[in-house]
């Protein structure tokens, strides 16, 4: 029903029974029984008597057209309507906010393809959470068409490591990298794909969801912030380039079990822009031969000034990974 009540709000900027009823192919009581629901929950506030009553999203909502839009100007609109709650901001916050702002608009402006932008922003005591909704063809089928990828869950895997972009003349590929990084809790979902990312755990996820219209971007941080955006950036650059990332080996593959060299070169697409490259290998119970001596024989021979760091080894993966390294070292010169 969620998904129903945001699509109706997204174009009309509320939602009716009737309207409601119309899109779920159900009563117009049972309709009037899911928006009171939302209401209860804080979601939804009615307005109107009777007919006339129609429900809009308590989290102020800004609905732009993309065409012409700059993500500064947005941020500007956003920040003259909810000047009392920005005036409470601190420093840290203010600045971390307006960065994932703007990255994420920007992204909605430059890759969607869709026709509006809508922003929805809730700062809070003790919190600020941030939506960004566009009506495009979707994040992940656009990773997918620039990288070559077969599918959206491939797209999502891609979109972790950084530096992924579909238009790398105009973008660096590190604002989804750096914004999810930087908040608690991170959500990106398109194309019946949902990449979310927890801060909190150092935890990565890549689900199914429903499909539904467009890209949905969701973040939140606590106030003050667990991190602030220098060290976010300390943590993974060197003089001020992007040169380390993190690859979750559990994100590139269908089982537990990684055996082929075929998904240790999907794992390495796109690594060699890197100088350090830490191997996660959390929730991975094994590897075969080949996996390994692709990644750390091979691929680390053709680029001998990556270092490659492997963490989260149970002892069944710890053994190849050492039998490859120790292959490495104990290889003839080149030439």
């Amino acid at each position: 029903m969620k998904r129903e009540v945001d699509d109706l709000i997204r174009r009309h900027g509320f939602a009716t029974a009737a309207a409601l009823a119309t899109a779920m192919g159900i009563s117009r009581q049972a309709a009037h029984r899911h928006l009171a629901n939302a209401v209860q929950d804080g979601d939804l506030r009615p307005e109107g008597q009777a007919r006339a009553r129609r429900y809009v999203p308590t989290t102020p909502r800004f609905d732009f057209a993309r065409q012409g839009l700059a993500e500064d100007e947005a941020l500007a609109i956003v920040r003259r309507r909810l000047a009392a709650p920005f005036a409470a901001l601190a420093d840290a916050e203010d600045r971390l906010l307006a960065y994932v702002f703007c990255e994420m608009v920007n992204n909605a402006i430059d890759h969607s393809r869709g026709e509006r932008v809508v922003v929805q922003l809730q700062i809070e005591p003790t919190i600020v959470a941030l939506e960004v909704v566009d009506d495009g063809i979707g994040a992940f089928a656009s990773v997918q068409q620039a990288r070559g990828v077969a599918d959206p869950i491939a797209a999502a895997a891609e979109l972790t490591k950084g530096k992924v972009t579909s238009m790398p003349a105009r973008h660096t590929g590190e604002g989804v990298f750096f914004s999810s990084k930087a908040v608690d809790h991170f959500e990106l979902v398109a194309n019946g794909v949902a990449l979310v990312v927890d801060n909190d755990v150092d935890d990565l996820a890549i689900r199914a969801v429903p499909p539904q219209p467009g890209t949905t971007v969701r973040l939140r941080f606590r106030r003050p912030p667990q991190r602030t955006l220098q060290a976010v950036f300390e943590a993974w650059t060197d003089e001020f380039q992007f040169t380390r990332t993190r690859t979750v080996v559990k994100l590139f593959g269908l089982g537990r079990d990684f055996v082929s060299r075929s998904e240790a070169r999907r794992l390495l697409h796109g690594l060699d822009a890197f100088r350090e490259i830490v191997v996660d290998f959390q929730g991975i119970d094994g590897i075969g031969q080949g996996f390994a001596d692709e990644v750390f024989r091979v691929f680390a021979m053709q680029h001998p000034t990556i270092r490659l760091v492997p963490v989260g080894m149970v002892p069944a993966v710890q053994f190849f990974v050492e039998r490859a390294e120790r292959a490495r070292r104990d290889a003839p010169p080149p030439g």
